[in-house]
Protein backbone atom coordinates (compact mmCIF):
# COMPACT_ATOMS: atom_id res chain seq x y z
CA UNK A 1 0.00 0.00 0.00
CA UNK A 2 1.63 3.22 -1.23
CA UNK A 3 1.75 6.38 1.59
CA UNK A 4 -0.84 8.46 -0.62
CA UNK A 5 -3.53 5.85 -0.14
CA UNK A 6 -3.09 5.20 3.39
CA UNK A 7 -2.93 9.28 4.18
CA UNK A 8 -6.45 8.81 1.99
CA UNK A 9 -6.98 5.95 4.52
CA UNK A 10 -6.45 7.68 7.65
CA UNK A 11 -8.14 10.94 6.99
CA UNK A 12 -11.45 9.22 5.77
CA UNK A 13 -14.30 9.81 8.03
CA UNK A 14 -14.70 7.00 10.46
CA UNK A 15 -17.62 4.26 9.20
CA UNK A 16 -18.17 1.19 11.21
CA UNK A 17 -20.12 -2.18 10.28
CA UNK A 18 -22.11 -4.95 11.70
CA UNK A 19 -20.61 -8.40 12.60
CA UNK A 20 -23.10 -10.74 13.12
CA UNK A 21 -23.40 -13.54 15.69
CA UNK A 22 -26.37 -15.83 16.48
CA UNK A 23 -26.58 -17.82 19.45
CA UNK A 24 -28.74 -20.90 20.40
CA UNK A 25 -29.18 -21.89 24.41
CA UNK A 26 -29.06 -25.28 24.46
CA UNK A 27 -30.75 -25.28 28.01
CA UNK A 28 -33.35 -22.82 29.18
CA UNK A 29 -33.30 -23.16 33.62
CA UNK A 30 -36.89 -22.54 35.11
CA UNK A 31 -36.24 -19.04 35.52
CA UNK A 32 -35.67 -18.47 32.19
CA UNK A 33 -38.68 -20.72 30.91
CA UNK A 34 -40.70 -18.36 33.62
CA UNK A 35 -39.40 -15.38 31.93
CA UNK A 36 -40.23 -16.24 28.61
CA UNK A 37 -43.62 -17.38 29.28
CA UNK A 38 -44.30 -13.52 30.61
CA UNK A 39 -43.23 -12.43 27.82
CA UNK A 40 -45.83 -14.51 25.30
CA UNK A 41 -49.32 -12.78 24.84
CA UNK A 42 -52.21 -14.34 25.71
CA UNK A 43 -50.10 -17.20 27.68
CA UNK A 44 -52.35 -19.54 30.04
CA UNK A 45 -49.69 -21.88 32.08
CA UNK A 46 -52.20 -24.17 32.92
CA UNK A 47 -54.05 -24.41 29.66
CA UNK A 48 -50.82 -25.10 27.82
CA UNK A 49 -49.38 -27.77 30.47
CA UNK A 50 -52.95 -30.28 29.28
CA UNK A 51 -52.66 -29.50 25.63
CA UNK A 52 -48.75 -29.83 25.48
CA UNK A 53 -49.69 -33.50 27.41
CA UNK A 54 -52.39 -34.01 24.85
CA UNK A 55 -50.04 -33.33 21.85
CA UNK A 56 -46.77 -35.29 23.19
CA UNK A 57 -49.06 -38.20 23.59
CA UNK A 58 -50.73 -37.66 20.03
CA UNK A 59 -47.28 -37.46 18.75
CA UNK A 60 -45.88 -40.59 20.21
CA UNK A 61 -48.96 -42.68 19.08
CA UNK A 62 -49.03 -40.71 15.30
CA UNK A 63 -44.83 -42.39 15.35
CA UNK A 64 -45.72 -45.84 16.75
CA UNK A 65 -48.01 -46.13 14.16
CA UNK A 66 -45.44 -44.62 11.40
CA UNK A 67 -43.07 -47.04 12.61
CA UNK A 68 -40.59 -44.25 13.55
CA UNK A 69 -37.61 -45.31 16.54
CA UNK A 70 -38.46 -43.54 19.44
CA UNK A 71 -35.78 -41.37 19.11
CA UNK A 72 -37.66 -39.81 16.32
CA UNK A 73 -40.63 -39.32 18.30
CA UNK A 74 -38.42 -38.00 21.27
CA UNK A 75 -37.03 -35.33 18.93
CA UNK A 76 -40.51 -34.81 17.72
CA UNK A 77 -41.68 -33.99 21.05
CA UNK A 78 -38.64 -31.98 22.17
CA UNK A 79 -38.95 -29.51 19.01
CA UNK A 80 -42.82 -28.76 19.84
CA UNK A 81 -41.53 -27.69 23.22
CA UNK A 82 -38.97 -25.83 22.18
CA UNK A 83 -41.37 -24.03 19.91
CA UNK A 84 -44.03 -23.01 22.39
CA UNK A 85 -41.07 -21.99 24.57
CA UNK A 86 -41.07 -18.88 22.28
CA UNK A 87 -44.77 -19.05 20.46
CA UNK A 88 -48.19 -19.71 22.26
CA UNK A 89 -50.57 -22.09 21.48
CA UNK A 90 -53.46 -19.05 21.04
CA UNK A 91 -51.21 -17.79 17.93
CA UNK A 92 -50.41 -21.05 16.28
CA UNK A 93 -52.42 -24.68 16.29
CA UNK A 94 -50.99 -27.42 18.75
CA UNK A 95 -52.40 -29.47 16.23
CA UNK A 96 -50.24 -27.99 13.48
CA UNK A 97 -47.09 -27.64 15.15
CA UNK A 98 -47.45 -31.36 16.71
CA UNK A 99 -47.45 -32.14 12.85
CA UNK A 100 -44.68 -30.13 11.73
CA UNK A 101 -42.43 -31.63 14.34
CA UNK A 102 -42.98 -35.34 13.07
CA UNK A 103 -42.15 -33.88 10.08
CA UNK A 104 -38.95 -32.19 11.11
CA UNK A 105 -38.11 -34.84 13.88
CA UNK A 106 -38.05 -37.71 10.52
CA UNK A 107 -35.79 -35.60 8.42
CA UNK A 108 -32.79 -34.37 11.28
CA UNK A 109 -33.14 -38.75 12.70
CA UNK A 110 -33.18 -39.61 8.75
CA UNK A 111 -36.31 -41.52 9.18
CA UNK A 112 -38.06 -39.49 6.47
CA UNK A 113 -41.61 -40.02 5.60
CA UNK A 114 -43.42 -37.84 2.89
CA UNK A 115 -45.72 -35.27 4.32
CA UNK A 116 -48.77 -36.72 2.18
CA UNK A 117 -48.09 -40.81 4.22
CA UNK A 118 -48.02 -38.82 7.62
CA UNK A 119 -51.43 -36.99 7.17
CA UNK A 120 -52.97 -40.63 6.24
CA UNK A 121 -51.74 -41.83 9.68
CA UNK A 122 -52.90 -38.81 11.17
CA UNK A 123 -56.23 -39.13 9.73
CA UNK A 124 -56.41 -42.76 10.85
CA UNK A 125 -55.31 -41.18 14.62
CA UNK A 126 -58.25 -39.42 14.72
CA UNK A 127 -60.51 -41.37 13.29
CA UNK A 128 -59.96 -45.11 13.31
CA UNK A 129 -63.71 -45.71 12.31
CA UNK A 130 -63.53 -44.03 9.01
CA UNK A 131 -61.45 -45.47 5.46
CA UNK A 132 -58.35 -44.44 5.03
CA UNK A 133 -57.64 -41.18 3.77
CA UNK A 134 -56.04 -41.06 -0.09
CA UNK A 135 -52.89 -39.71 -0.30
CA UNK A 136 -54.50 -37.20 -3.44
CA UNK A 137 -57.13 -36.01 -1.22
CA UNK A 138 -54.61 -33.50 1.26
CA UNK A 139 -55.66 -30.32 -0.16
CA UNK A 140 -52.22 -28.03 -1.28
CA UNK A 141 -53.41 -25.55 1.46
CA UNK A 142 -53.02 -27.82 4.22
CA UNK A 143 -49.12 -29.37 2.83
CA UNK A 144 -48.22 -25.66 2.51
CA UNK A 145 -48.75 -24.53 6.04
CA UNK A 146 -47.07 -27.30 7.15
CA UNK A 147 -44.10 -26.52 5.36
CA UNK A 148 -44.55 -22.94 6.39
CA UNK A 149 -44.44 -24.03 9.96
CA UNK A 150 -41.41 -26.47 9.45
CA UNK A 151 -39.78 -22.91 8.37
CA UNK A 152 -40.36 -21.48 11.45
CA UNK A 153 -39.49 -24.68 13.55
CA UNK A 154 -36.19 -24.43 12.07
CA UNK A 155 -35.59 -20.66 12.86
CA UNK A 156 -37.04 -21.17 16.03
CA UNK A 157 -33.98 -24.18 16.68
CA UNK A 158 -31.23 -21.73 14.95
CA UNK A 159 -30.39 -24.16 12.40
CA UNK A 160 -29.27 -26.09 15.57
CA UNK A 161 -30.32 -29.84 14.84
CA UNK A 162 -28.04 -31.52 17.76
CA UNK A 163 -30.72 -33.28 20.06
CA UNK A 164 -28.98 -35.69 22.42
CA UNK A 165 -31.25 -38.19 24.06
CA UNK A 166 -30.79 -39.81 27.24
CA UNK A 167 -31.77 -43.42 26.44
CA UNK A 168 -27.78 -44.89 25.38
CA UNK A 169 -26.29 -42.86 28.38
CA UNK A 170 -29.26 -44.86 30.79
CA UNK A 171 -27.90 -47.99 29.39
CA UNK A 172 -24.49 -47.43 30.12
CA UNK A 173 -24.66 -46.01 33.66
CA UNK A 174 -27.04 -49.34 34.30
CA UNK A 175 -23.91 -51.39 33.14
CA UNK A 176 -21.43 -49.40 35.57
CA UNK A 177 -24.03 -49.89 38.32
CA UNK A 178 -24.13 -53.56 37.91
CA UNK A 179 -20.15 -53.58 37.65
CA UNK A 180 -19.67 -52.19 40.80
CA UNK A 181 -22.91 -53.65 42.81
CA UNK A 182 -25.06 -56.33 42.94
CA UNK A 183 -28.52 -55.44 41.49
CA UNK A 184 -31.31 -56.53 38.61
CA UNK A 185 -29.83 -54.07 36.02
CA UNK A 186 -32.16 -55.10 33.23
CA UNK A 187 -35.29 -54.46 35.53
CA UNK A 188 -33.82 -51.02 36.33
CA UNK A 189 -33.43 -50.17 32.76
CA UNK A 190 -36.52 -51.65 31.42
CA UNK A 191 -38.12 -49.03 33.88
CA UNK A 192 -35.89 -46.52 33.03
CA UNK A 193 -36.85 -46.42 29.76
CA UNK A 194 -40.17 -45.83 30.28
CA UNK A 195 -39.65 -43.19 32.44
CA UNK A 196 -37.75 -41.58 29.91
CA UNK A 197 -40.34 -41.79 27.06
CA UNK A 198 -42.39 -40.28 29.53
CA UNK A 199 -40.29 -37.49 30.62
CA UNK A 200 -40.55 -36.10 27.20
CA UNK A 201 -44.18 -35.33 28.35
CA UNK A 202 -42.71 -32.56 30.53
CA UNK A 203 -40.45 -30.02 29.35
CA UNK A 204 -37.58 -31.94 30.97
CA UNK A 205 -35.39 -31.68 27.42
CA UNK A 206 -35.31 -27.81 27.31
CA UNK A 207 -33.85 -27.76 31.04
CA UNK A 208 -31.40 -30.45 31.65
CA UNK A 209 -28.65 -32.25 29.31
CA UNK A 210 -29.45 -36.05 28.36
CA UNK A 211 -27.31 -37.75 31.26
CA UNK A 212 -28.61 -35.96 34.07
CA UNK A 213 -32.22 -36.97 32.83
CA UNK A 214 -30.93 -40.57 32.36
CA UNK A 215 -29.59 -40.05 36.17
CA UNK A 216 -32.93 -38.81 37.14
CA UNK A 217 -34.51 -41.79 35.23
CA UNK A 218 -32.34 -44.46 37.26
CA UNK A 219 -32.77 -42.28 40.42
CA UNK A 220 -36.58 -42.83 40.30
CA UNK A 221 -36.58 -46.28 38.73
CA UNK A 222 -34.79 -47.36 41.97
CA UNK A 223 -37.79 -45.53 43.98
CA UNK A 224 -40.38 -47.07 42.04
CA UNK A 225 -38.99 -50.48 41.95
CA UNK A 226 -38.64 -50.40 45.99
CA UNK A 227 -41.88 -49.61 46.15
CA UNK A 228 -43.57 -52.40 44.18
CA UNK A 229 -41.23 -55.31 46.14
CA UNK A 230 -39.78 -54.67 49.62
CA UNK A 231 -36.87 -57.43 48.57
CA UNK A 232 -35.29 -55.43 45.89
CA UNK A 233 -32.06 -54.72 46.31
CA UNK A 234 -32.11 -51.01 44.79
CA UNK A 235 -28.95 -48.70 44.81
CA UNK A 236 -26.76 -48.34 47.57
CA UNK A 237 -26.78 -45.07 48.95
CA UNK A 238 -23.66 -44.84 50.70
CA UNK A 239 -21.65 -44.70 47.08
CA UNK A 240 -21.42 -41.00 45.82
CA UNK A 241 -23.89 -41.29 42.61
CA UNK A 242 -24.03 -37.89 41.78
CA UNK A 243 -19.99 -38.03 41.03
CA UNK A 244 -20.07 -41.22 38.85
CA UNK A 245 -23.42 -39.72 36.79
CA UNK A 246 -21.76 -36.34 36.60
CA UNK A 247 -24.98 -34.83 37.86
CA UNK A 248 -25.92 -33.22 41.17
CA UNK A 249 -28.30 -34.83 43.58
CA UNK A 250 -30.54 -31.66 43.29
CA UNK A 251 -31.04 -31.87 39.65
CA UNK A 252 -31.70 -35.82 39.82
CA UNK A 253 -34.17 -35.68 42.28
CA UNK A 254 -36.00 -32.53 40.20
CA UNK A 255 -36.38 -34.68 37.29
CA UNK A 256 -37.71 -37.37 39.79
CA UNK A 257 -40.42 -34.78 40.37
CA UNK A 258 -41.43 -33.88 37.43
CA UNK A 259 -41.63 -37.27 35.96
CA UNK A 260 -43.81 -37.66 38.98
CA UNK A 261 -45.93 -34.39 38.92
CA UNK A 262 -47.24 -35.84 35.19
CA UNK A 263 -48.29 -39.33 36.59
CA UNK A 264 -49.67 -37.74 39.56
CA UNK A 265 -51.81 -35.66 37.22
CA UNK A 266 -52.62 -38.03 34.58
CA UNK A 267 -53.21 -41.16 36.80
CA UNK A 268 -55.94 -43.06 38.83
CA UNK A 269 -56.82 -41.78 42.52
CA UNK A 270 -54.85 -45.02 43.70
CA UNK A 271 -51.78 -44.89 41.85
CA UNK A 272 -51.90 -40.22 42.50
CA UNK A 273 -51.81 -41.38 45.85
CA UNK A 274 -48.59 -43.86 45.51
CA UNK A 275 -46.63 -41.34 43.40
CA UNK A 276 -47.83 -38.41 46.02
CA UNK A 277 -45.84 -40.81 48.33
CA UNK A 278 -42.67 -41.12 46.46
CA UNK A 279 -42.56 -36.96 46.43
CA UNK A 280 -42.67 -37.01 49.96
CA UNK A 281 -40.25 -39.51 50.30
CA UNK A 282 -38.02 -37.60 47.76
CA UNK A 283 -38.56 -34.24 49.89
CA UNK A 284 -37.27 -35.85 53.00
CA UNK A 285 -33.96 -37.30 51.60
CA UNK A 286 -33.54 -33.26 50.32
CA UNK A 287 -34.17 -31.96 53.40
CA UNK A 288 -32.00 -34.75 55.29
CA UNK A 289 -29.12 -33.88 52.57
CA UNK A 290 -29.47 -30.25 52.68
CA UNK A 291 -28.54 -27.23 50.36
CA UNK A 292 -26.34 -27.95 47.63
CA UNK A 293 -22.80 -26.67 48.46
CA UNK A 294 -21.54 -26.18 44.84
CA UNK A 295 -24.94 -24.05 43.84
CA UNK A 296 -24.03 -21.60 46.81
CA UNK A 297 -20.95 -20.88 46.11
CA UNK A 298 -22.70 -19.48 42.12
CA UNK A 299 -23.67 -16.24 42.67
CA UNK A 300 -25.61 -16.46 39.01
CA UNK A 301 -25.74 -19.94 38.29
CA UNK A 302 -28.55 -19.68 35.84
CA UNK A 303 -26.62 -17.06 34.01
CA UNK A 304 -29.90 -14.46 33.63
CA UNK A 305 -28.21 -11.74 35.45
CA UNK A 306 -30.31 -11.47 37.94
CA UNK A 307 -30.50 -9.84 41.75
CA UNK A 308 -32.61 -10.94 44.42
CA UNK A 309 -34.31 -8.35 46.82
CA UNK A 310 -34.47 -8.64 50.44
CA UNK A 311 -37.68 -10.15 49.91
CA UNK A 312 -36.29 -13.14 48.11
CA UNK A 313 -38.18 -11.71 44.72
CA UNK A 314 -35.71 -11.93 41.52
CA UNK A 315 -35.26 -9.21 39.56
CA UNK A 316 -33.83 -9.22 35.64
CA UNK A 317 -31.88 -6.82 34.21
CA UNK A 318 -32.54 -4.84 31.47
CA UNK A 319 -30.21 -7.08 29.07
CA UNK A 320 -32.49 -9.84 30.42
CA UNK A 321 -35.13 -9.10 29.32
CA UNK A 322 -33.52 -7.65 25.89
CA UNK A 323 -32.37 -11.14 25.16
CA UNK A 324 -35.05 -13.28 25.83
CA UNK A 325 -37.91 -11.02 24.41
CA UNK A 326 -36.20 -10.77 20.84
CA UNK A 327 -38.02 -10.88 17.51
CA UNK A 328 -35.67 -13.63 16.38
CA UNK A 329 -36.35 -15.64 19.72
CA UNK A 330 -33.64 -18.37 20.60
CA UNK A 331 -31.49 -16.31 17.44
CA UNK A 332 -29.71 -13.79 19.38
CA UNK A 333 -27.86 -10.91 17.51
CA UNK A 334 -24.45 -9.65 18.80
CA UNK A 335 -23.46 -5.88 17.10
CA UNK A 336 -20.20 -5.19 16.87
CA UNK A 337 -18.42 -2.05 15.95
CA UNK A 338 -15.39 -2.48 13.52
CA UNK A 339 -13.58 -0.12 11.62
CA UNK A 340 -13.10 -0.79 7.76
CA UNK A 341 -9.60 -2.16 7.88
CA UNK A 342 -10.79 -4.40 10.24
CA UNK A 343 -13.35 -6.08 7.43
CA UNK A 344 -10.50 -5.74 4.74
Amino acid sequence: MNASSKSSRQSSPATTALSLHRRSPAYFSKRHQSLLSNLKKGNVPGKEHSVRHGSCTFIQTVGKKLGFPQTTISTAQALYHRFYLFYSIRTYSPNDISITAIYVASKIEETIKKLRDIFVVIHSVKHPESKELDPEQVSEERRRRIIGYEKLMLETLCFDFQIRHPYEVMVKFVKYINVHQDIDGREVARKAYMLLVDSYKTPLCLEYPAHSIAAGAIWLADLLLKDEAANFQGLDKTKPWDLVFRTRLDDMEDVCHQILDLYIQTSSDQDMQRYTRIKIQLNQEGQRRGPDVYLQAISDPEGLGSSVTADKQVVYSNSTLDMANTNQHTVCYQFVSMSPHDIQ
